[in-house]
């Protein structure tokens, strides 16, 4: 009874592949049977695991510039869009084969068997490119000639080219009516590289879509991630998407993995403040929080922290979105949707590692603040950051979130409010040369304040205070404002008086 099952089941799978030759016929398409078909793992790898699955198609063969799909729904409205955009992102031409549906269900199988987890993209930029890079976008002059020059295929790699070459830690791209717009972002403020015609943008999105792990027919807001390799650099791109009435906007934040993070020392803090640190560094157990808003660089005050509390017998984690330097004897937990790691689970896991001191990225939510407060007051040495507009706002913050009295009062080490100001370029004396493409500026340096919580401010705290009421008695105490600190670098001939406003206005 086996033996006649298995002959019918034969007979029905070659009148499956028949009637399938003959519809690919019919259609005009090639016929392809996939079953046992020796699939190549970087080949099926061409389309997402999303798309393959969503549109029900496979890359069978590379060829060149030629890539080979089958489907067995070739008539489906929404393909020609994906194919399109599938050739942008690969830089290829793509064919479609017919195959039967068994065809296709096997090739999904498979898919999932020889690619159980998707790596994420990279893109590496061949030596012979980066040679010609390294003289041609030398300048922002070069690269903006470079950029006017080249392919839409080669774009991408010359804006990551460019962007590491020029420093910048941002890279956005902005679509309008006929043109869309790129820019860096360089020692924190905006820089114009180019505008080009929108023909080349959907192309390009499409490739940032596809490395990205994005989905390429939607236009709501996605991040993602993908790696490169350009001009000897390990990068982490983090990507995300926005749409506007002209196409979808993208921002691209840079991580180079290689990056050295700032001792302490070399951060431009006063010695006062310095020594502030540095004894909350000293206690057992306390929190020590960094304010202020994104790319105001607190996450490199407190791996500068780190680095010095990095010492062995001591256990620390980190919890971070994301993880922007690998610090080796430090355990560092990613967090993002990816790996379905949250703060809080992530929180509350690590603090049954027992560790010494505990990183959180940043607060953001009631019952995160609550955790790590009682683990500051219960043995561990909690770093976080707060977005606040100076360190007396960070204790009605956390008052206004619905953190009891009794958590703080005694909890904080030390609260830090920074920013980050443009240097002048000592080179040319802030005049403006090639060298700080003619701004004057070169590099950044941080002015701050700090206040150690004491009776006064606890009791402040236990009345549930105005801000203002915390801002005064911080200076009554003697806290010197991120203004203050910024108009002696001023008189230092660090910065200007104008870097110092802009950066402190609220």
């Amino acid at each position: 009874m086996a033996d006649i099952n298995l002959q019918l089941q034969q007979i029905a799978r070659e009148d499956e592949e028949r009637h399938t030759k003959e519809q690919a016929q019919k259609l005009g398409l090639p016929y392809i049977n996939l079953v046992g078909y020796p699939f190549a793992p970087d080949v099926m790898a061409l389309v997402p695991a999303n798309i393959a699955n969503q549109y029900r198609i496979v890359a069978y063969l590379r060829a060149g510039d030629l890539i080979r799909l089958a489907t067995h729904e070739p008539q489906n409205p929404e393909l020609k869009n994906i194919i399109a955009q599938l050739q942008a992102a690969n830089k290829a031409r793509i064919e479609i084969s017919y195959c039967s549906e068994t065809s296709i269900r096997y090739a999904l199988d498979s898919y999932r068997l020889l690619l159980p987890e998707t790596k994420e993209a990279k893109v590496e930029v061949t030596e012979e490119k980066e040679a010609g890079f390294e003289q041609e976008i030398a300048t922002l002059e070069g690269l903006k000639e470079k950029i006017s020059q080249v392919s839409t295929s080669e774009l991408l790699d010359v804006l990551f080219a460019g962007a590491i070459k020029l420093d910048a830690s941002d890279i956005h791209l902005e679509p309008g009516e006929q043109n869309f717009r790129i820019r860096y972002r360089i020692d924190g403020v905006l820089e114009e590289i180019a505008q080009l015609p929108m023909s080349a943008f959907h192309n390009l999105l499409s490739r940032i879509k596809f490395l990205a792990k994005l989905k390429l027919d939607v236009t709501h807001p996605q991040d993602g991630r993908f790696e490169i390799k350009v001009l000897a650099t390990d990068v982490d791109i983090r990507v995300a998407t926005l749409p506007t009435s002209y196409g979808e906007a993208v921002g691209m934040r840079l991580l180079p993995k290689n990056k050295k993070f700032l001792k302490l020392d070399n951060l431009g803090f006063p010695e006062d403040v310095l020594k502030m640190i540095r004894e909350a560094m000293a206690k057992p157990q306390g929190m020590i929080i960094n304010t202020g808003p994104t790319g105001s660089g607190k996450t490199t005050t407190l791996y500068a922290i780190l680095q010095e509390l990095n010492q062995p017998g001591k256990k620390i984690i980190t919890l971070e979105d994301p993880i922007e330097y690998r610090v080796a004897g430090i355990e560092q937990i990613q967090i993002d949707a990816e790996n379905k790691t949250g703060f809080l689970d992530a929180l509350k896991g690590s603090l049954r590692q027992d560790p010494d001191i505990l990183m959180i990225g940043e607060i953001r939510d009631q019952e995160t603040a609550r955790i790590a407060l009682q683990a500051a007051m219960t043995g561990h040495l909690v770093l976080t950051t707060l977005h606040t507009n100076n360190a007396p706002a960070a204790l009605a913050r956390l008052t206004d979130i619905g953190v009891e009295p009794y958590l703080l009062a005694g909890s904080i080490n030390l609260i830090i409010g920074q920013r980050l100001v443009r240097t002048i370029h000592q080179e040319c004396g802030g005049k403006g040369c090639p060298a700080c493409r003619n701004t004057g500026f070169k590099g950044r340096i941080a002015i701050v304040e700090a206040i150690a919580p004491g009776p006064e401010i606890e009791k402040l705290i236990r009345q549930k205070a105005a801000l203002r009421d915390f801002e005064e008695t911080a200076h009554k105490l003697g806290m010197r404002t991120m203004y203050e600190d910024g108009m002696d670098k001023v008189a230092k001939g660090l910065t200007t008086k104008e870097e110092v406003e802009r950066v402190t206005k609220e």
